[in-house]
């Protein structure tokens, strides 16, 4: 019996880009993932607006609207070997043991890509992690961003350093808005703060943006199969992902040392 590739990548698939993960927090145009690049329009610029206008003609305002790519990066799998295939594909919990781990590798690289992405806004770093993000808090006000949505990936040294820092009170405020299936795990001065093992390679204490400063897509999940493989005595499976990622140069807080 041939695998049902539909099953296996609707299973993937449905654990990629989970609720609780950094990486959704941003603008979702997976929806026009149908191909290799994603061109969409990155406004700059405000309009003014007169109250009872005496003066004609209005200043007239050039747009510097400009349409930005996001680039598809195609991610694939190694193979893996499914033994007894058919009992396998029957078997939900059977099966997730196998779409589970493929999914977790897809995961982990599709993080890094969109980490290296959000660092590009401007690594934060600071002696105290508390007066680092009253002032991350303080340019999101001065850049006119929206109060909501406003979001700050910490490494877990800087987590645990920020929970120094804090009072008694403060810690109970802080933890009081944790919300495990958003990957929330706090909020001050209005920051929805999250965190990650490492920041990568980066030793920025943390990296903060806003949702409308972020844009991801991920494209369907493919699967190829290899059915009665002789030299490995099984049906081989792989899968593979488009994702990508974009965020404007002139984005976010520059708080820095």
């Amino acid at each position: 019996m041939a695998l049902n590739k539909e099953i296996w990548a609707n299973d993937i698939q449905e654990m990629l880009l989970p609720d609780n993960s950094f990486v959704t927090k941003g603008t979702d145009y997976s929806v026009f993932a149908d191909n290799n690049k994603i061109h969409i329009p990155v406004e700059y610029g405000k309009v003014n607006t007169e109250i009872d206008r005496a003066v004609l003609p209005g200043t007239v305002t050039a747009s510097n609207d400009t349409e930005k790519v996001i680039v598809m990066h195609h991610y694939t799998t190694d193979p893996v070997r499914v033994f007894n295939p058919e009992d396998v594909e029957l078997s939900y919990d059977k099966r997730q043991v196998i779409t589970r781990k493929i999914a977790e590798s897809l995961n982990q690289k599709i993080a890094e890509n969109a980490l290296e992405a959000l660092l590009k806004l401007g690594e934060k770093n600071g002696a105290k992690i508390l007066p680092l993000l009253r002032d991350i808090a303080k340019e999101f006000d001065e850049g006119d961003y929206p109060e909501t949505d406003r979001f700050v990936l910490l490494s877990a040294e800087s987590y645990s350093n920020l929970l120094k820092e804090l009072t008694d009170v403060q810690t109970n405020a802080f933890l009081g808005v944790a919300n495990a299936e958003t990957g929330i795990i706090g909020n001050i001065f209005g920051l929805n703060i999250l965190k990650r093992s490492t920041l990568g390679a980066s030793k920025a204490a943390a990296v903060a943006w806003h949702k409308r400063d972020y844009m991801f897509a991920l494209a369907p999940v493919e699967t190829y199969t290899d059915e009665n493989n002789p030299t490995f005595y099984g049906t081989i499976l792989s899968a593979s992902a488009r994702f990508g990622c974009f965020v404007p140069e002139s984005a976010a807080p520059s708080t820095g040392d």
